[in-house]
C-alpha cells in the first residue's frame, strides 16, 4: 500500500473560489437579481413563478448530464460548459421579452448544474473526511456571499439592466481563472475503468460501493435539502412580488435580498463546524427551529423595522444552512459513492426548487402575497418534527436490544 497522499489544500482553496465567484454571478444576479429586473417589468406572480421554475429546471437538466459530460469531457470542461452557458444567458437577457426570457431562465440554471456537479465532486473528494463539516461550511459560506453581492450591486445601480448583466457575466467568466489553473484529475485509465465495471456487472454479482444502498446519513440529507429547496426557490424567485405588495420599493426590497445574504454567509461555518459536533441530525433540528422563529419574526415585523432586518439574516443563514447540512451528508459518505450521493442531494434540492415557486405563486395569487411566508414556515415546521421523529425512531431499538444497529451512521445521529 502506499503512503496517503497529501492533502492538496491550493487546489482545494482554488475550486473554492470557483464556487465562489461563479455564484455571484449566476446565483447572486441571475437567481436573486433577475427577479427584481422582472418585478419591475410587470410580470405577476404566476409568471414569476414559472421564470424561477425555468431556472430550476434548466439547474435539474444540468445535474443529470453532468456525470456523463464528467465521463467523457472532464470535470473541468464540463464546469468551463457552465459558465458558458451562463454567459450566454446574460448576454441574450435584456434583447429578450416574454415568454423567450425563460430561455436565458434554463441556461442559467443549466449552468449552475454543470458546475456544481463537476466541481463540488472534485473538490469534496480532495476533502480529508474529519474536516468535511469545517470545509463545507467554508466553501458554503463563501458561495453565500453571492446572495450578499448581487443585491448590493442591483442596491448600487438601481438594477440597471445593463450593468446587471455585465456584473453577471464577469464573475461568471472570472470563475474560469482559478478552474483553468489547477492541474485536473481527470485520468482517461478512469473511464475505462469505470466502463469495464458496468460491462462485468452482468456477469458477475460482486458489490459495488457506488451504488450500494443510501445510507441513512444522505437520506436525511435528501430530506433536509428537499425542504430548503422548496422554501430557496420559492423565496428568491417571488420574494420581490411579496415586498411589492407590503409597500417596499426597490432598494428595501435588495436590501432585505442582501440581509438574506448576509446571513447566509455569516452562518454557514458555524453550521459545520456544530455538525461536525453535534452531529447531522441535530444540527437540522436546531436550524429548522431557528428557521421557523426567523419567520414568525419576519411575518410580525413591520416592513423597515430593525426586527425584519434581524429576522431577514437569521431566515437567509438557516435556508443557506440546509443546503450546507445536505452537503455535509454527501461528503461524509463513502469516498466511492460520492458522485452519486452528491447527484442525489443535488437533484433533490433541484427538483424540490422547481416546485417551490411553482406552489407558492399560484397560492399569492389565489390567497395573497402572505401565503409565501406560510409556505416556508410549514415546511420549516414539519422538518423539525420529522428529525424529531427520525431520532426517536432510531433510539427505540437501542433500548430494546443491547446490540444496536451497526447501519445507523453515527455522525448523522450522534448526540455528543
Amino acid at each position: 500500500m502506499n503512503a496517503a497522499a497529501p492533502v492538496r489544500w491550493p487546489a482545494i482553496a482554488a475550486l473554492t473560489a470557483v464556487s465562489a465567484l461563479s455564484q455571484i454571478g449566476q446565483f447572486g444576479i441571475g437567481f436573486m437579481v433577475l427577479p427584481v429586473w422582472l418585478a419591475q417589468r410587470g410580470l405577476d406572480a404566476p409568471r414569476a413563478g414559472l421564470f424561477s421554475a425555468s431556472q430550476w429546471t434548466g439547474m435539474l437538466a444540468g445535474l443529470l448530464i453532468a456525470p456523463w459530460l464528467v465521463e467523457r469531457l472532464g470535470a473541468k470542461r464540463t464546469v468551463s460548459l457552465g459558465l458558458a452557458a451562463t454567459v450566454v444567458a446574460f448576454a441574450t437577457m435584456n434583447a429578450l421579452w416574454w415568454p423567450l426570457w425563460l430561455v436565458p431562465g434554463l441556461l442559467t440554471g443549466l449552468g449552475i448544474g454543470l458546475r456544481w456537479i463537476a466541481n463540488q465532486t472534485w473538490l469534496y473528494r480532495l476533502v480529508p473526511a474529519e474536516s468535511s463539516g469545517r470545509v463545507v461550511g467554508v466553501h458554503e459560506a463563501l458561495i453565500a456571499s453571492a446572495g450578499v453581492i448581487g443585491p448590493a450591486l442591483a442596491v448600487w445601480c438601481a438594477v440597471d439592466g445593463r450593468i446587471t448583466f455585465a456584473a453577471g457575466a464577469a464573475f461568471t467568466f472570472a470563475a474560469a481563472l482559478p478552474l483553468w489553473l489547477t492541474a485536473s484529475d481527470d485520468r482517461p485509465s478512469a473511464v475505462k475503468s469505470a466502463r469495464l465495471v458496468r460491462t462485468d456487472r452482468a456477469a458477475k454479482s460482486t458489490p459495488v460501493g457506488a451504488i450500494g444502498p443510501i445510507a441513512p446519513m444522505v437520506s436525511l440529507g435528501m430530506v433536509v435539502v428537499a425542504a430548503g429547496g422548496i422554501g430557496d426557490g420559492a423565496l428568491y424567485g417571488l420574494f420581490p412580488l411579496f415586498a411589492d405588495a407590503h409597500g417596499l420599493n426597490t432598494t428595501q426590497t435588495a436590501t432585505l435580498l442582501t440581509l438574506f445574504g448576509v446571513g447566509g454567509m455569516a452562518l454557514q461555518f458555524p453550521v459545520g463546524w456544530f455538525a461536525d459536533r453535534a452531529g447531522l441530525a441535530a444540527t437540522v433540528i436546531v436550524c429548522a427551529a431557528l428557521s421557523t422563529l426567523a419567520i414568525c419574526g419576519f411575518a410580525l415585523a413591520a416592513p423597515a423595522s430593525w426586527l425584519a432586518g434581524a429576522s431577514a439574516l437569521l431566515l437567509g443563514g438557516m435556508n443557506s444552512a440546509y443546503i450546507t447540512l445536505g452537503m455535509v451528508a454527501a461528503a461524509c459518505s463513502d469516498k466511492a459513492a460520492l458522485t452519486r450521493n452528491m447527484r442525489l442531494v443535488s437533484l433533490t434540492f433541484t427538483a424540490s426548487s422547481i416546485v417551490g415557486p411553482l406552489i407558492a405563486g399560484f397560492a399569492m395569487k389565489a390567497r395573497g402575497s402572505d401565503m409565501l411566508l406560510w409556505q416556508l414556515a410549514i415546511m420549516s415546521g414539519a422538518l423539525v418534527v420529522y428529525t424529531l421523529g427520525l431520532r426517536e425512531g432510531r433510539r427505540q431499538p437501542d433500548r430494546s436490544s443491547s446490540m444496536g444497529r451497526a447501519w445507523i451512521a453515527p455522525r448523522a445521529f450522534q448526540d455528543d
